[in-house]
């Protein structure tokens, strides 16, 4: 079991929040041309996913030696307006590319086993509705 902890606060710029992680900052703003300072959280939440994904499927690569190359990830999410003002992410469709001289059913077979042991998809996939297929 691992424990994480980020610090965030909400800087004096209008809509910009400062994220402390271990030894690094992140900023995430709003996406208009006024706030423009760094992703907005649905697209951190994106490049989570994509980033828990990439690194699950490079460490089944390396370990078994599959000679898998340029991996490569798309997430193009969803959101919905709810009312008073909230919305949520309702689904994602996520397209994983790599170059390889395995099979069709090979590709797929590795890229299940990398959503199976991706943390963060695995907890996600429990509350949106995420499509991931091969690109």
């Amino acid at each position: 079991m691992s424990d994480y902890l980020v610090k965030s606060k909400l800087e004096d710029t209008e809509w910009q929040i400062k994220s402390d992680a271990r030894d690094h900052s992140f900023i995430c703003d709003v996406s208009d041309d006024k706030y423009n300072a760094g992703p907005n959280p649905v697209e951190y939440l994106c490049g989570s996913v994509n980033s828990c994904i990439e690194i699950s499927a490079g460490m089944i690569n390396k370990i078994h030696h599959l000679g898998i190359k340029n991996l490569r990830i798309e997430n193009q999410a969803k959101t919905e307006k709810l009312d008073h003002g909230k919305s949520v992410v309702t689904e994602m469709k996520i397209k994983v590319f790599f170059d390889s001289d395995m099979t069709r059913a090979e590709k797929e077979e590795f890229l299940a086993h990398s959503l199976h042991v991706s943390t963060v998809y695995q907890t996600l996939k429990e509350a949106i509705k995420i499509y991931v297929e091969l690109g």
